[in-house]
């Protein structure tokens, strides 16, 4: 993972507490492919959002991120119910086929692709799950969204991805075309759930605090956006809307 991956620890608890979970089916449908009490590793845990909802179902999880203070703050969180492994997924060497499953939400971009999926299949019981996602949001009421792009355009020639949903069509379609053809594993079976989230004024504005584009701005023009974000939704809540995407697959 590349160190500008690593770059959210410095809000990690606010990225915690504001950044949107993951589908209930999703995991509904990860828990009925990976053995009930199944050991399951979380590649790119960050600060736990999907580690606690695979503790839930009952999965033995570790998890594997590189920030500490993202770890830290997963560890805070999770009760110690967690094995939490500082590194990054590069430079683990996990025992061999020691996991039922191998999951990663939001991160598998940072990862080069041949190699890292050699890795998992390692990694992987005989007949392990991986399941790799993003969520994709935008903001609902699309007029406000334009009101809002142009606090951003003042200080920066990048909007963050709220405003402009990416197109994760390369990044998916890559690990769609990974997975079939590699012959260790079994087709894949695409996921594909939608959901939104309605954030208040402030809890938005920290939402976007944490976002990488924001990140990157230098500390003035950062306290200037979020400012100025604030000030210009008064008391004006927003929907966002989510799809998360991405493939599973089983190794075989």
């Amino acid at each position: 993972m590349t160190s500008f991956g690593r770059q959210f620890g410095v809000t990690a608890v606010t990225y915690d507490r504001v950044r949107p979970g993951y589908p209930e089916a999703l995991f509904e449908m990860l828990a009925q492919a990976i053995p009930a009490g199944g050991s399951v590793l979380d590649v790119g845990a960050g600060t736990g959002i999907a580690t606690r909802e695979l503790l839930r179902r009952g999965l033995r999880v570790t998890a594997l991120e590189p920030d500490g203070d993202m770890a830290r703050q997963l560890i805070a969180r999770s009760a110690g119910e967690v094995d939490v492994v500082t590194n990054d997924f590069e430079h683990y060497r996990g025992p061999r086929r020691a996991f039922d499953g191998v999951v990663c939400a939001q991160a598998w971009h940072w990862f080069a692709g041949p190699s890292a999926l050699r890795r998992v299949r390692r990694l992987l019981s005989g007949t392990g799950v991986f399941a790799a996602w993003w969520n994709v949001g935008t903001i609902a009421d699309a007029q406000l969204a334009k009101e809002l792009a142009v606090i951003f355009q003042e200080t920066s020639h990048r909007l963050p991805v709220l405003f402009r949903r990416p197109d994760l069509t390369a990044t998916i379609g890559n690990l769609a075309r990974l997975l079939q053809a590699d012959l260790g594993f079994s087709p894949p079976e695409a996921l594909h759930f939608v959901s939104s989230f309605t954030y208040g004024p402030d809890d938005f504005v920290a939402l976007m605090s944490t976002m990488s584009e924001v990140l990157a701005l230098s500390s003035e023009d950062r306290d200037h956006v979020l400012d100025r974000l604030r000030a210009c939704l008064g008391e004006v809540t927003v929907e966002v809307e989510y799809l998360t995407l991405g493939y599973m697959a089983v190794r075989c």
